[in-house]
């Protein structure tokens, strides 16, 4: 038996998960990844509110729900005075008024123990599939509404969520049934649920000792619930009551050793007591004994690491290793649970596993989790939440859920149903298998290199080592800027407090991001090069620049100065100005292109444009191909007062007399740049200084994505 598909209504920051909305789970390991406050959390919880502890608290409502407890009760005002519409009214509200429900879509096998799945059955279909729906609504209807009507006439001026709060626990009870469109169904008991499901949750935070607040560990929990489970059932298992008859014994003999140790050892103790006539009874002494138990024996147990010649406490090992540890230990004890129970559909819920864990503890546990519990015969779904790039990179692509939010509504992308065209094969569909490697591509960049933009406020993408390596200033430079916005009353975010996820690709396979961060969803800005070329008989305006076309080789274009003269004949090169934002190939186009064209919803693109110089450079058209001539152009007095600390670029502007040479003279700077390898030493001599300009279409780009 295993869980396949979670829907859930109404509960915290799940407001509504359903339909293809939902959550799918994995047969293994389903990875919940988003940014704080997305519900993952809460997503957690709702298993644990229905299937453990079952216990609600009025937070546990989606505060989006208040507004429809305020309608329904406006309504029921309306229609209390008149009988018929008092009627009409329970018979409707019903639907209108919020519950908490967890809806579980679970597939079952004829392996599985029929006599548990019978209560859930409506039908004797083939699909082997069925559905379970855990509400926590209202129930006896006229009293609840009577109740907080009562209460609101007394105090008219509050709020009605304040009197719904006071009242609720009494009237909202849960309820579980089966889900059918066919029949009507009875409610099941929690009884039976028990005897299908079971979980262990394992919070975040985890410490087996801290060595300083507490005087036992937390190790020693899991331990005395796992000697209670193996107590309760050593009647039925021979083995494990003589290996607890043979514990307690050890315990007895132990008592008895202490117990003439202690005599001796406060032997003046005992005896000065009687100097004071206690104890005053005749031929009555005192004598201690000590009162070791089985409960007080788990609750003193503590860890210790062993070496060649030291014995040291666990506190000593860090941290991550305990919270290792705990992990392995709960799941351990869970597995006697299992054992016990006859549980078939069992699941795993870890919080942030990576709490204290290094980088590669965290890779570890995540690519051994599922090992671990074959080999420990453990039959379990795990569902992880974690904020850890290190857990996303070493886990299945197909394995991620994404929880984010728009517009505070919570939306869950699956990874699995990015990958759908993954099943066309090059032999079925030509056209199809650039798609493939796309997929494929993206899948392992993602996970990884990059798998942080899941958990990212916004994302930059730049092609080039300098654009990368000078990023932090840029964005500082422009939080001045957006700063002084913020005092006119501008909405705009500071972006150094906004979580920014920095990705570097090559400007040939940028576009190839375009249906994953659509797919995404997360604000994106595209900073890109220009890349101009210039037509040739061989290429025509149609033709697009990438190496293989219907079977035939096509060489690029030469890279090319961006002239007035020439504009007409200028095309660019680079996929993601051609095919994704703006969608076009002409330089003389793409210079000129309006904001709205550039900046599109979720997605923006910032390249190269016409510089306007001042009066002493006046000319037509003034425009970088790439990020080093751009910033040449439009920083040429710098550039000159300071010449002598660019190494870089010394002994090609060393000549130089005047900033107009620099202004002219920008692309045979950019050629000796990249003929060179330049780039990164250029990079690092701009770090090093300061007060130049951050080049406008990338000012411009960044203050896009600020709003």
């Amino acid at each position: 038996m295993r869980l396949k598909d979670v829907e859930v209504k109404n509960y915290r920051l799940l407001k509504n998960i359903s339909g293809d909305n939902n959550v799918h789970i994995d047969m293994n390991t389903t990875l919940i990844v988003g940014k704080n406050n997305s519900g993952k959390t809460s997503f957690t919880h709702v298993f644990e509110r229905f299937l453990k502890d079952r216990k609600f608290e009025w937070e546990d409502f989606s505060s989006e729900c208040h507004n429809n407890f305020r309608s329904v009760f406006q309504n029921y005002l309306l229609a209390k005075e008149d009988e018929k519409k008092k009627e009409d009214f329970f018979q409707t509200c019903v639907d209108d008024l919020p519950s908490i429900e967890l809806i579980l879509t679970i597939e079952y096998t004829d392996q599985d123990n029929w006599s548990n799945i019978k209560p859930l059955l409506t039908t004797l279909d083939e699909s082997n599939s069925l559905k379970i729906s855990f509400k926590y609504g209202l129930e006896q209807l006229n009293i609840f509404f009577e109740h907080l009507n009562k209460e609101y006439v007394k105090n008219s001026q509050k709020d009605i969520i304040s009197h719904i709060k006071g009242i609720y626990s009494k009237y909202f009870k849960l309820s579980i049934k089966p889900v059918s469109d066919d029949v009507e169904v009875e409610k099941i008991s929690p009884t039976d649920i028990n005897k299908i499901f079971g979980t262990c949750f394992i919070a975040a935070q985890r410490e087996v000792d801290d060595g300083n607040s507490r005087s036992n560990s937390k190790l020693s929990s899991v331990f005395q619930k796992e000697y209670k489970n193996r107590s309760d059932k050593s009647a039925s298992n021979k083995q494990t009551e003589i290996e607890i008859e043979s514990l307690n014994e050890e315990i007895y003999k132990a008592n008895e050793g202490i117990d003439i140790k202690l005599g001796s050892f406060f032997e003046d103790f005992i005896r000065s007591y009687s100097t004071f006539g206690y104890p005053n009874l005749d031929d009555t002494t005192l004598t201690l004994k000590s009162n070791v138990t089985v409960s007080n024996l788990f609750t003193g147990i503590k860890l210790f690491y062993k070496d060649n010649e030291h014995l040291l406490p666990e506190k000593y090992n860090g941290l991550g290793y305990s919270n290792l540890i705990y992990i392995i230990s709960e799941i351990l004890s869970f597995k006697s649970t299992i054992k016990d129970n006859g549980t078939d559909l069992n699941l795993i819920f870890i919080e942030e596993p990576e709490a204290h864990m290094h980088p590669q503890l965290q890779s570890v546990l995540v690519q051994r989790i599922n090992v671990f519990l074959n080999q420990n015969e453990i039959n379990a779904q795990v569902i992880i939440t974690t904020h850890s790039s290190h857990i996303v990179s070493n886990s299945s692509f197909d394995s991620i859920r994404y929880f984010c939010r728009f517009n505070k509504q919570l939306i869950v992308k699956d990874m699995k149903k990015f990958t759908i065209t993954e099943n066309t094969t090059v032999q079925d569909d030509q056209e199809n298998s650039y798609d493939i490697d796309t997929l494929k591509f993206l899948k392992r960049y993602i996970t990884l290199v990059k798998c942080d933009m899941f958990f990212a406020d916004k994302i930059i993408m730049v092609e080039g080592l300098c654009e990368r390596l000078l990023m932090p200033l840029f964005i500082k430079e422009v939080d001045n800027e957006i700063a002084l916005l913020q005092r006119k009353k501008v909405p705009i975010k500071i972006l150094e407090e906004q979580y920014i996820s920095l990705i570097e690709v090559s400007g040939a396979y940028m576009h190839k991001f375009k249906e994953f961060l659509e797919f995404l969803g997360v604000k994106t800005l595209i900073i890109t090069d220009i890349d101009c070329c210039k037509l040739n008989e061989k290429l025509d305006v149609n033709d697009i620049p990438i190496k293989y076309k219907n079977g035939e080789i096509k060489k690029y274009p030469s890279k090319y100065e961006i002239k007035s003269d020439e504009i007409n004949e200028l095309i660019t090169t680079n996929p993601t100005l051609i095919n994704w934002i703006p969608q076009t190939r002409l330089i003389k186009e793409l210079i000129g292109m309006p904001n709205e064209k550039k900046f599109q919803e979720n997605v923006g693109v910032a390249y190269q444009t016409n510089y306007y110089a001042q009066d002493e450079h006046n000319i037509g058209i003034k425009c970088g191909r790439t990020f080093e001539e751009a910033f040449l152009i439009e920083n040429t007095k710098y550039i000159l007062g300071n010449k002598g600390e660019l190494s870089s670029i010394y002994n090609k502007i060393k000549k130089y007399t005047n900033d107009k040479e620099i202004f002219d003279n920008s692309y045979s700077i950019y050629e000796y740049i990249d003929k060179y390898d330049k780039k990164s030493n250029f990079a690092f001599d701009l770090m090093y200084l300061k007060g130049w300009q951050v080049p406008s279409y990338i000012k411009e780009g960044l203050l896009w994505l600020a709003k």
